[in-house]
């Protein structure tokens, strides 16, 4: 009996490129709130990942969750126990090669982040 998992070794290998995962913002809906108030804050960019891969980083806050829309629109929800300053918001996509959050558990992971825009709390 053949083993149905034996990899041939014959294969022809696909010469091309990966897509980045590496997160880019390109705008964001406000830079500015009130400390304490709710405040939704919605980033245009590309590259953002579904299923929980991809989060937010404000400041010294990190792993914010988002709202996914598409690879190109996310939300966030500022903090509401973020102090009055300046912040720093940046997208972290946590990429293993699998597109399963399941999935994400067993592997090891790969943060590729965004560039940096500011927001401040008031």
């Amino acid at each position: 009996m053949s083993n149905p998992y034996t990899v041939a070794k014959n294969c022809k290998l696909s010469k091309g490129f990966l897509p980045s995962f590496t997160p880019e913002i390109y705008s964001v809906s406000k830079h500015t709130s009130a400390a304490g108030a709710y405040s939704v804050v919605f980033i245009v960019g590309k590259n953002f990942l579904p299923n929980g891969t991809t989060y937010v980083n404000f400041g010294s806050y990190t792993n914010i969750p988002v709202s996914y829309y598409g690879s190109n629109n996310i939300s966030f929800v500022v903090p509401g126990n973020a102090i009055m300053g300046l912040y720093d918001v940046v997208v972290v996509n946590n990429y293993t090669s699998n597109f399963g959050s399941h999935i994400n558990n067993f592997y090891n992971s790969n943060l590729n982040y965004s560039n940096s825009v500011s927001y401040n709390l008031t």
